[in-house]
């Protein structure tokens, strides 16, 4: 149903469609049936192509959604989803809208808006920049720039508060398809004291994800960051990426296992030391935690009986 009518429809039988799928989608610890709502496979079918020089005047876009087969969507505030809605209902065509939908979102206390990020002179955010005022008004102190999407960005920052950070930005990409080249170039050109790479070597720009590496955006958004940093700045970008390892299973049903690889993520994403040990090389605590889960799953899965 969704390949060959709702991603398809249009280009098919110039048929739109205003359809908007809401699919729960977020990592809890509980069961891998639980976690995910699969959002790499719709992004895979999503018909922008990670190679077209975008064009980064206004009205960009309006003109790429247009252009675009469907929208995907992974919000962060009661607001944007309000004005997603009101965006899709009112503007002259139509487009299916995939909502990756968080659970735990809906009784978090931080994540609530004023009535007045929903009144007539609001519009959906494709992304939205730093939040904490102190952090955003010094554009100059920032040494990493994070970059993430959906309800992981209430524990980054929960983590950067616990931590007493002021030198890490924290950006959520609330439209991941089609991917928002514009308004990431606007961050990038803000946050310019970040060190990207050299090409070769990741900097301090970050994606984090709690998805495996196999599946979540990642594999959509890191060529899209690249084709920005190339066609807006004429640089070579690595972009670093954080978050679980390749899986077979969305996630390990086992709390523990889960905790302990979340604790790891948040940690490493908005906390980077260097080790004089090793010749001044970024390190971060949360590798060697990642590094044992590793070996934690093979205990485990040495208790399971062969077939």
């Amino acid at each position: 149903m969704t390949d060959q009518f709702i991603s398809a429809g249009e280009h098919k039988w110039l048929q739109q469609s205003g359809l908007v799928m809401l699919l729960p989608h977020g990592y809890m610890g509980q069961g891998a049936e639980h976690s995910s709502c699969r959002i790499e496979r719709f992004l895979q079918l999503s018909d922008d192509d990670e190679d077209d020089i975008p064009d980064f005047a206004d009205g960009f876009g309006r003109r790429q959604a247009q252009r675009a087969n469907w929208q995907v969507m992974n919000l962060s505030t009661p607001a944007n989803y309000f004005d997603a809605l009101r965006r899709q209902q009112h503007r002259d065509f139509r487009k299916p809208m995939v909502v990756a939908s968080p659970k735990n979102l809906f009784r978090l206390r931080q994540c609530v808006s004023p009535l007045s990020d929903m009144e007539l002179d609001t519009r959906f955010q494709r992304l939205i920049g730093e939040r904490d005022p102190e952090i955003a008004a010094h554009p100059d102190k920032v040494e990493r720039l994070v970059f993430c999407s959906g309800k992981i960005y209430y524990e980054l920052v929960a983590e950067r508060e616990r931590l007493g950070l002021k030198n890490v930005a924290i950006i959520t990409l609330e439209q991941l398809a089609p991917f928002p080249f514009d308004r990431v170039k606007q961050v990038m050109e803000r946050y310019s004291h970040v060190d990207i790479g050299d090409g070769v070597h990741p900097g301090q720009l970050v994606w984090c994800q709690e998805e495996p590496k196999n599946m979540g955006p990642w594999a959509y958004v890191r060529p899209r960051f690249v084709t920005t940093a190339r066609e807006g700045f004429d640089q070579d970008l690595v972009m670093r990426y954080i978050g679980r390892r390749a899986a077979a299973s969305p996630a390990t049903g086992y709390p523990k296992l889960h905790n302990a690889e979340q604790e790891a993520i948040l940690r490493e994403a908005v906390w980077v030391h260097r080790d004089p040990r090793s010749g001044g090389q970024l390190l971060s605590t949360a590798t060697l935690i990642l590094a044992g889960l590793s070996d934690l799953r093979a205990a485990r899965e040495a208790q399971l009986p062969v077939a």
